[in-house]
Formats: structure tokens, sequence, C-alpha cells
């Protein structure tokens, strides 16, 4: 795991490419979001979550709580749970380019996610942890601590298969410690104001070593939309063998319905949805210096609409 630790001097196109495009996880320091409101507003003099302020700006909202042995999250008042906008933060320009979280869409019946979007906010209490997984479709993800304490287990990507048991993968890497240590994992502690990335396909497994709350999102851009759609294809492979045996009975139309209906429920995108999320392909505004760096721009512009285009077409042939 490499930590970008002079990231004020080193160009976002350069973290993009050789991070993003490269699908290899890194960490950003401390500085990277030292100047979120939500660094200051959620967090107490101490360090602690800031329940009293957290209570007053979103206890209304309802709140899913997983709890360990339960399938299906809880739906609680986010209030109820402490108690049992204007941007509060803004993506480094590196993991900035994201076709999925877009604001003309969310919440809209435009949205391949059906209106909604994968950004989320996670408050975890001390001892919780997530079992061993990758992220949903194939996305990149980035994960930063508001406050509190991590630690992450990671296998490379093409190594997760050592710890699949019954055609499953196992839930917890701490009970095969020395398969852990052959398959090149490696752990690493994420620090308040720490930005982690984890790359398309990376498995992964996170404590919460303190109460913690975190800013996380799932993003697909020109960097992974190649391994995203080798994922959508191979799930629409899938549920076309499965539903073989009854194809006689459809006409063409239909079971082209039929499969992009299974497929959406099964990956939560279809084929179509993958091609919407192409055409929406816009490369954000240069960040790198206060006034617009032209270069940068037509550099991410190019790039980006090439991959959509190509994407497009692989999926056309």
């Amino acid at each position: 795991m490499e930590v970008v630790d002079s990231v004020e001097y080193l160009h976002w196109l350069s973290l993009f490419f050789d991070f993003c495009v490269a699908n290899r996880p890194f960490i950003l320091p401390s500085t990277s979001t030292e100047s979120w409101r939500a660094r200051s507003e959620w967090v107490t003099d101490d360090g602690r979550p800031n329940e009293e302020r957290l209570i007053k700006d979103f206890g209304s909202l309802a709140a899913p709580v997983m709890i360990e042995g339960d399938c299906e999250p809880a739906i609680t008042r986010f209030a109820d749970y402490i108690d049992a906008g204007c941007a509060h933060y803004t993506p480094p320009a590196c993991i900035a380019p994201d076709w999925v979280n877009r604001e003309e869409w969310t919440s809209t019946v435009v949205s391949p996610f059906d209106g909604s979007d994968y950004r989320f906010v996670y408050y975890g209490v001390k001892g919780t942890w997530t079992p061993f997984h990758s992220d949903v479709l194939s996305s990149h993800s980035w994960s930063a601590n508001i406050c509190g304490r991590k630690l992450w287990y990671f296998v490379p990507r093409g190594e997760e298969g050592r710890f699949v048991e019954n055609g499953n993968l196992i839930v917890d890497l701490r009970e095969r410690r020395e398969l852990f240590e052959k398959a090149g994992g490696f752990t690493l502690y994420q620090e308040a104001g720490e930005i982690v990335f984890v790359p398309s396909n990376w498995h992964h497994q996170v404590h919460n070593l303190e109460d913690t709350i975190s800013i996380n999102h799932n993003s697909i851009n020109a960097s992974n939309i190649r391994l995203v759609t080798d994922f959508l294809l191979a799930r629409r492979e899938d549920v076309r063998r499965e539903i073989e045996d009854v194809r006689g009975i459809f006409t063409d139309e239909e079971w082209n319905e039929q499969e992009r209906l299974l497929l959406k429920a099964d990956a939560r995108l279809d084929v179509q949805g993958l091609m919407r999320l192409c055409s929406t392909c816009r490369p954000l505004p240069c960040k790198c210096t206060s006034s617009k760096c032209v270069e940068c721009e037509r550099v991410l512009e190019e790039y980006e609409l090439t991959v959509a285009a190509l994407t497009v077409h692989r999926i056309e042939k």
C-alpha cells in the first residue's frame, strides 16, 4: 500500500493514472480533508463523533443499521440509533471523476440506479467490522475517516480465490492468517482525516478500532469501466444460462426484457443502464491550480470520452 504524503506536490492527473487507472490502492493524507466542513462540524474537540450536532442536522433521517447475524439492515431514525445539503466535503481531484454519483440524475427516473446513488456516511461503533468482500459492480471505492480509526485487511486482486470454501468467501480473514500471508495480504491503519482508495476487485475487510464516522463513495469512470463491463457481461451470461430452459415460451422481445429485469435485480444495473452511464461522461474541471487548467481538462476529456465510446462499441458488438 502506497501512502501519498506530499499530495500537494503531486499533480492530480499523476495520481489518477498511476493509481486509479493502474488499479492500485493508496492513502491520501489528512491534509486532503482538512478543509471539509464535516471534519469540523461532525467531530468534537477530543476527536469523537459530535452526536449532538449529528442529531440536530440528521436526526430525522432514516438510517439502515446492520446487526451482526442479520442479513438485512434494520431501518431506524438516525436520532434513535444514536440514543440506544451544502457540501460538507469535496473529493480530491484524483478521485473526483465519477459517472455514478451525478447530481443531475440523483433521485430522478433518469438514473440507471433508479434514483439513488453510491454515496454513504458510515457510523461504526468501536469493535464493529465488515466481513471479507469486494465492492459492488467491480467499482472503485474510497473511504474518508471524518473521525476515529480503522484497521484494513487487503488481499491483492486475483488472490481472493484462496479464501473460497464450499463455494463462498470466508467471512473473517483473521481465521486464516497463514493463508493471508501466502496471498501477499497486508494491513494498514487509517487515521482521522485520511482517505483510503480501494481499487476495483480488491477484496478487503475493515475494523472500527474507535467510534468512527466515514464518508464513502463507490465510483465508476474511465479508469475502471472495462472491469465493470467485464463483470456485467459475465453476469448477463450467467442469467442467460439460468433461464435457457424456458427460452421457448418467450418472444425475442419478451426474452430480452426478462434478461434485462433479472440482470438488474441481480447486479442493480443492466447493460442499457451501463450504456447510459457512458453517455453521461463529462469530465470535471481541473482542480490542480487556482485557475482553470485547459491542458489537464483536455487530457482527461479525451481519455474519458474515448474509453466511454469504446465501451459502448464493445457492448453493441
